[in-house]
This record gives structure tokens, C-alpha cells and sequence, in this order.
């Protein structure tokens, strides 16, 4: 698949990890600390994400399961870079010192509307960024970059700028969320309060590394016909 060897040649150009990532130096733990919340996701996790309107009684089936990690009503704030090629998830996180790149990697989708993604640590960048992470994200998102990108380094506006400048143009669309997570054998559920844009609507998703228990668990749930699946891209597209 086109998504494998993209994610395949990312991984190759990234080099050296001490070179790559600064997540572990004191500054990125010190804006960790900053929002009281977990580290990122790692490895290879399925996910089931759907939108709409979540009632009482869905809200009810999730909660009894115990909060994750003390991530209860947490407000994010993230700025998604949305290609017109392909739902690549490449997205600006504001913690308290500032924006943060993320990539979220999509590796494969299956009927049902499950999602396995690639996430780590190493994965996230604090600015300003290199060009060689413009170019990953450029890569990743399937875009040309503009003739004038070629900074050593880019300040948060400038990288989205140099995406939005591309060639297919990148859109870049802020979605606010208030988000709690709870724990079962086997994975989490997380529901959410979005804004995507001016739209505001309610989001419920499953995650686990094996696929066999995100279906379990949505079978026990049964999230019925107000919520429609579809992953943080393509609410982007409809609502942003």
C-alpha cells in the first residue's frame, strides 16, 4: 500500500534518534508536566472513532469503566494539517509553552471503519522544526512543498504556512476537544466534547493493539445510528 511505503520511507529518513526527536529533554517534559497529562501513545494501536450525538445510556456503558491514566475533562487544543490525498494524521498540539508537531501514523484501514495507527514519542517535535520534518510531513501528507521552503528551521507559523503554500494545498483546521479515558482489559474508550470549527458535536473511539478486542468491545457497546464512524481527518473535511 502507497500509506506503508510512505510511512516505510519516513521512518528510513528520520536518522539518528539522539538527531530526530527532543520529547525526552527537560523543556518538552517540563510542558508535559505544564497540562497534567499522559506521554504519547506507543506502537501499534487500532482504533475505532465515530461523531455525532452521544445519549445518556452509551455515555452510562463507558463510564463504568475506570478512568485512565487521570485523563477525566481534559481540554486540548490542536491544529490538524488536512491533505487531499489521503487521512494521514499530522497535526499542531498547544501545551503551555507553546505548539508541539505531532505525526500519528495511519499504517491501514479495514471495513468497519477500523483504523491502525503508529504512535510514539519519537514521533513528536517541539519547535522550531527542521526542514527534514517539513519534508516528512510534506511526504506523509503527499504534497509539494513550495520552491521557497528551504529555511534550516521553521517557527510554528511558518511550517503550516509552507503546508498550506503546497501544492495540493494543505487545509488547516482547529479542533477543540474536552476529552475523558477509560480503562478495560485490553484497551481504553475515550468520549469527547469537539469543536471542530464552528461545528460542535460528541465523539466516542476504542483503541487497542489487537483489532479482536476493539470489535468486542463495540459489539457490547452498541453505539447505535446517531453516531456516524469516521476518524479526526475526515470530520475536519465535513465540519472545518
Amino acid at each position: 500500500m502507497l500509506h506503508e511505503f510512505l510511512i516505510a520511507q519516513f521512518t528510513i529518513s528520520c536518522g539518528p534518534l539522539e538527531e530526530r526527536y527532543k520529547t525526552l529533554c527537560s523543556p518538552y517534559n517540563l510542558i508535559q508536566a505544564n497540562m497534567m497529562t499522559k506521554s504519547p501513545e506507543e506502537g501499534r494501536i487500532w482504533e475505532w472513532r465515530a461523531f455525532g450525538r452521544i445519549n445518556d445510556e452509551l455515555a452510562g456503558r463507558v463510564r463504568v469503566y475506570p478512568i485512565r491514566l487521570g485523563i477525566k475533562d481534559i481540554q486540548w487544543e490542536d491544529l490538524y494539517l488536512v491533505s487531499p490525498k489521503n487521512d494521514q494524521n499530522i497535526k499542531l498540539r498547544r501545551y503551555a509553552g507553546g505548539w508541539v508537531l505531532k505525526f500519528k501514523l495511519l499504517v491501514e484501514t479495514r471495513p468497519g471503519a477500523f483504523e491502525l495507527y503508529v504512535e510514539s514519542a519519537e514521533f513528536t517535535y517541539r519547535f522550531p522544526a527542521q526542514l527534514a520534518t517539513l519534508r516528512d510531513a510534506a511526504r506523509l501528507l503527499e504534497v509539494a512543498l513550495p520552491d521557497n521552503a528551504t529555511s534550516a528551521s521553521f517557527s510554528d507559523d511558518r511550517f503550516v504556512r509552507a503546508l498550506v503554500e503546497s501544492s495540493p494545498a494543505v487545509a488547516e483546521t482547529l479542533v477543540l476537544k474536552q476529552r475523558s479515558q477509560h480503562q478495560f482489559d485490553g484497551g481504553w474508550l475515550e468520549l469527547a466534547d469537539v469543536s471542530v470549527g464552528s461545528h460542535r458535536v460528541q465523539s466516542i473511539s476504542i483503541h487497542s493493539p489487537d483489532i479482536d478486542v476493539v470489535k468486542s468491545m463495540l459489539n457490547e457497546l452498541h453505539p447505535g445510528d446517531e453516531l456516524e464512524p469516521m476518524n479526526y481527518i475526515a470530520a475536519c473535511r465535513r465540519w472545518g
